[in-house]
């Protein structure tokens, strides 16, 4: 008969069959194989619920919130205009500028939100400058896994490492802030010459100026900044007013809808229920990984080999290449208890653990196609325009990424960290 650690471990093997093979929504497939979990008894529904992160799920729900209110408002469309400006025809300049820009604003939202938001801009820009938008849609997935390997907030893996290691706005951005401008210094000298820029394959011109209709709340632009202002002000303080990130986003969320008034409509469908629902079935799974001992089993073969500064370097190695297999959230997630019996074991490993953790996930993301959730949002962005964005197309651009990063990585976990 199974073990529950057996059934664990196939849970974890179906679930990536799952991802890579793309059949199912993720959310259904996490959910699928966590209710299959507590079908087979492997963990109860108590068990269950219990291991779900409140405070990770509610983080996720008031920044997808707040931020649908802000592109109601045409905040980030007003962002895409700016940038075209500063262009002026020039596309290399055109790249740098997304870059930088994604880079900055994924540092405070969600990678996979910031592509939603600037990816129309980008669109009309390069269909305005007649140039084949595809090139500039890769390098914003790459200035957006890495913009937001800095702060907690910046991408879902971090939220789960901040989370698990306690870690507060500001001491987040302390561990991982350098090694994220590292490594986008490192992308942005090596991106621009990786190009070569090709006319738009649908020959599609249009007046990029033009400014659209469709942003109800545009009076409360102001106000809803405002909001966003003391949510980060809340993010930084966020010890000394002993408050969750989570219970600091809800409560940006709450006021943005009262600021915003009537008009909001049906504000639930800013939240994308898939992303919530995947992550609920995958705290499920790695509390299932839990319970049946595979955790710790590894941890105590880690530990056992006398590894000593060699391990973080094996955890930055370890994740990179698995995240750039399957997506890094499901990656991390199952990694966070690992890491937590590793320091319970040996406690002089320090913070490097989660550092080498982070930066494998974000580094590993960028390398092909499914490695991260904002890599295919902006496949299905490029699709649903006309435009081919698939893996064959996007590999060698994400393994150039890859290879930069890796190094770069590596040196500072051997160095610094």
């Amino acid at each position: 008969m199974m073990t529950e650690a057996q059934i664990s471990l196939g849970a974890l093997a179906l679930l990536y069959v799952f991802l890579i093979g793309d059949w199912f929504h993720r959310a259904w497939a996490a959910l699928g194989v966590a209710g299959l979990l507590v079908l087979l008894h492997v963990i109860t529904i108590r068990e269950a619920l219990s291991s779900i992160d409140i405070n990770t799920i509610s983080l996720l729900l008031g920044m997808m919130v707040l931020v649908g209110l802000l592109g109601q408002a045409g905040l980030f469309f007003r962002f895409g205009l700016k940038a075209r400006q500063i262009a002026k025809g020039e596309p290399r300049r055109l790249l740098w500028v997304f870059f930088i820009l994604t880079a900055v604003i994924s540092a405070f939202l969600d990678n996979v939100t910031t592509i939603l938001l600037l990816s129309p801009a980008l669109f009309r820009a390069a269909e305005g400058m007649d140039l084949d938008p595809v090139p500039f849609l890769m390098a914003m997935v790459a200035a957006s896994n890495l913009g937001g390997l800095g702060t907690l907030i910046g991408d879902p893996p971090n939220i789960l490492i901040g989370t698990a290691a306690n870690l507060s706005f500001n001491a987040f951005i302390a561990m991982l802030g350098l090694p994220a401008l590292i490594l986008l210094i490192g992308v942005a000298v090596t991106l621009p010459w990786r190009f070569k820029w090709e006319k738009n394959p649908q020959g599609v011109v249009v007046d990029p100026y033009q400014v659209p209709s469709e942003f109800p709340l545009a009076h409360r632009l102001m106000p809803l900044l405002g909001v966003l202002g003391l949510v980060l002000i809340a993010f930084v303080l966020q010890r000394v007013l002993h408050v969750s990130s989570g219970e600091i986003a809800i409560g940006g969320a709450t006021l943005g809808l009262i600021v915003s008034g009537p008009r909001v409509g049906r504000f639930w469908t800013m939240v994308d229920w898939g992303t919530l629902g995947f992550f609920v079935g995958i705290f499920v799974l790695v509390g299932a990984l839990e319970h049946g001992g595979v955790i710790s089993h590894i941890a105590r073969f880690l530990a056992s080999q006398q590894l000593g500064n060699g391990l973080a370097l094996i955890i930055l190695l370890g994740s990179a290449i698995l995240s750039a297999l399957v997506d890094n959230v499901p990656l991390v997630a199952a990694m966070i208890p690992l890491i937590r019996n590793l320091l319970h074991l040996y406690p002089g490993y320090g913070m490097e653990l989660w550092v080498a953790l982070a930066m494998g996930a974000a580094i590993g993301g960028n390398a092909t196609i499914i490695g991260a959730s904002a890599n295919v949002v902006a496949q299905g962005l490029a699709q649903e325009r006309g435009y081919s964005l698939n893996f064959r197309r996007y590999l060698p651009f994400g393994l150039q990424v890859f290879a930069v990063t890796l190094i770069l990585g590596t040196l500072y976990i051997t160095v610094v960290a």
